[in-house]
């Protein structure tokens, strides 16, 4: 579906922009765009968009839908084009926290997910920045299933990971899945469970999605990776 939605935030300066964006993608849980102003990852921003009633949480008989985004993703669309920037967004809800109001700039990470089927957060103590756990380059057999709040998993397959690491990993997938779903991630192998969220999509060929996947709540057991034979490397 073609859909536009006004974007509001704060930059470094405390400084209020507002900016209209085309969606590329757009779930229940999230969405993603393309923004002439970069994001830091782990902020929030505000989006008001004509979203269809299927695709809410609350406000279904108003023309916008005003959600809050906590920022999971933001780099530039291309190396020759720095002043664009592709952002993926978690949908939180209808309000912020209450630290928002005095410091716009606060960083959260996801924390879990609410009664009305949005993510929640926490605040972090400091700015968000690249996890030093280790990536393990190794096919982990999984079932990916994507997870609709009020019927369980509506929807899954049997695939591989590329890589994995304690708190996320990079999985092949041919389900309709966009930045902000939920999914659940299940290695029977490796006797490990649990919710994920979506943090980044791209297109691995014809037929699959490449999904980057943020655990929620449970660390991939990779003490069970650390053998010979396994490529690492930080992230």
């Amino acid at each position: 579906m073609s859909l536009q939605a006004v974007v509001k935030a704060k930059d470094k300066n405390d400084k209020q922009w507002k900016e209209t964006a085309d969606l590329i993608s757009v779930s229940a849980t999230g969405a993603s765009f393309n923004l002439a102003c970069a994001c830091d990852v782990g902020t929030l921003i505000y989006l008001m968009v004509p979203l269809p009633v299927h695709l809410r949480c609350y406000d279904y008989t108003k023309e916008l839908y005003r959600v809050w985004g906590l920022v999971q993703h933001c780099e530039s669309v291309t190396a020759e084009d720095p002043s664009s920037f592709y952002v993926g967004v978690a949908f939180i809800g209808k309000n912020p926290p209450e630290a928002h109001k005095s410091d716009p700039k606060q960083n959260y990470r996801i924390s879990g997910v609410d009664e009305l089927g949005m993510w929640t957060v926490e605040e972090l103590k400091t700015p968000f920045r690249k996890r030093s756990d280790l990536r393990y380059w190794k096919a982990v057999e999984l079932y990916l299933a994507l997870v609709d709040t009020k019927e369980g998993a509506v929807g899954g397959e049997r695939t591989i990971t590329e890589n994995v690491s304690g708190n996320g990993a990079s999985v092949l997938t041919t389900l309709d899945v966009n930045i902000g779903d939920r999914v659940k991630f299940i290695s029977a192998e490796y006797d490990f469970s649990s919710l994920a969220v979506v943090c980044d999509r791209q297109t691995a060929d014809r037929h699959r999605t490449r999904v980057h996947l943020k655990f929620v709540g449970n660390r991939f057991p990779v003490t069970k990776l650390m053998k010979s034979g396994i490529v690492a490397e930080r992230v």
